[in-house]
């Protein structure tokens, strides 16, 4: 099987989508899908970024998979031409790898692709072992559950921030449960089956958050309560990683002394979740 067609089959399964939901949507036989998937046949660009729009993945794997097949990418590389300009993720994890703040990397769709040792451990989780799909590492399944929801003191101001991202996509807003499309149906089914009381607070606030228009940097505030060390305050800066990628990153700079002094005591163990208590991840 050639890397290009796993990555088709893979980022079907990933969703949840049948071969012939996919076909259906696409427009084509669930045995067309199933000998693209195989390597069995090459699909014509046309075809190939049909069944890429229903699977709505993000640009780097969807520019992977194009490329993969023998087709250009979408879109041009913007800013200087020279190749190692724009940050592959495995750039984007070393570099993070290395800071004394929480910092992680998101896809286009709000998928985390990365985060680093001191995010994880503020977070409570091990990216290593668990949250392993693109659905679970979507921040907006986030939201709605507890382990993570409760931690946070500013809850309605983040996910009001999330939701006007989401709105004002320029690739177009993500739809309405009613009309979602493969991708983003299985982001909300997750984000329904957390807690109720966050799932009526999100779709009040989805309501009535205006789309935000994209920048190429821009901030937002994280107050996290630890339940050993306190509740810390951050100013998240948002920076690109690859623009043609879809890749950005979240650096959660401490506002103050305080915090600071917390973080560096969760760090040392002297605070963080307790991962028993927290509970696994939903």
């Amino acid at each position: 099987m050639t890397e290009w067609a796993a990555l088709l089959r893979k980022a079907r399964r990933d969703i949840g989508l049948s071969r012939p939901a996919l076909a259906e949507s696409a427009g084509v036989s669930a045995q067309t899908v199933k000998a693209y998937e195989l390597g069995f046949r090459r699909p014509s660009r046309a075809l190939l970024a049909s069944l890429l729009d229903v699977l709505e993945v993000d640009r780097r794997l969807r520019n992977e998979i194009l490329v993969g097949a023998g087709f250009a990418p979408d879109g041009e590389r913007l800013g200087p031409h020279n190749p190692d300009y724009m940050y592959t993720v495995d750039e984007a994890r070393a570099l993070i790898a290395g800071l004394p703040w929480p910092s992680h990397v998101t896809s286009e769709l709000m998928e985390v692709v990365a985060a680093n040792r001191v995010a994880q451990r503020l977070w409570g989780v091990d990216l290593e072992h668990e949250l392993l799909g693109p659905v679970e590492r979507n921040l907006a399944t986030f939201a709605t559950n507890p382990r993570f929801a409760d931690r946070v003191t500013n809850w309605d101001a983040l996910v009001a921030v999330a939701i006007g991202v989401l709105k004002g996509h320029h690739r177009g807003a993500v739809p309405l449960p009613e009309t979602a499309t493969a991708y983003f149906a299985a982001v909300i089914e997750r984000v329904f089956d957390g807690n109720p009381r966050y799932v009526r607070r999100l779709l009040d606030l989805w309501d009535r958050v205006p789309p935000r228009t994209a920048k190429i940097r821009w901030f937002y505030d994280v107050h996290w309560a630890d339940r050993v060390a306190g509740e810390m305050r951050f100013r998240v800066s948002v920076a690109v990683a690859d623009e043609p990628g879809g890749l950005m990153f979240h650096d959660w700079i401490p506002v103050d002394a305080e915090t600071l002094t917390r973080l560096e005591a969760v760090m040392r163990g002297c605070g963080t979740e307790d991962a028993a208590d927290a509970g696994p991840a939903q």
